[in-house]
């Protein structure tokens, strides 16, 4: 079959929009939803109560600022653009490829990121 010119031009219009309308749908997916549920029995964790300490301890060697990496987690404010981009859950949850640094990451340390992000990483 020999395609004419209008219809070669239909095709790779519809091929152009739906490679648009599959790559909407993936920047409107929310970061929160991916992952694995929350299983943590007390799970009323917050920034300022526990998860500042363990940033502190495990994140800072490369994220101050001053380190190696180009982010800055001694505040809430610094490490909040990537806990709403997805970069935190998929790296430290998903993947457990953060940190790099050496330190290590216990699974209930990871368990308790994860829920801290699933309940919208409380300040």
């Amino acid at each position: 079959m020999k395609l004419t010119l209008p219809s070669a031009t239909l095709i790779t219009a519809l091929i152009i929009s739906s490679v648009f309308a599959v790559q909407s749908c993936e920047k409107d997916k929310d970061p929160n939803d991916k992952g694995p549920d929350c299983n943590l029995s007390n799970a009323d964790l917050s920034y300022d109560k526990n998860m500042k300490s363990l940033i502190d301890r495990v994140c800072l060697s490369c994220h101050s600022g001053a380190g190696p990496g180009p982010r800055d987690y001694r505040t809430y404010a610094g490490i909040k653009p990537v806990l709403d981009n997805g970069e935190v859950l998929e790296r430290v949850v998903i993947k457990k490829n953060m940190p790099r640094s050496g330190l290590a990451m216990s699974q209930s340390q990871r368990d308790s990121v994860n829920c801290w992000i699933k309940a919208g990483y409380p300040q």
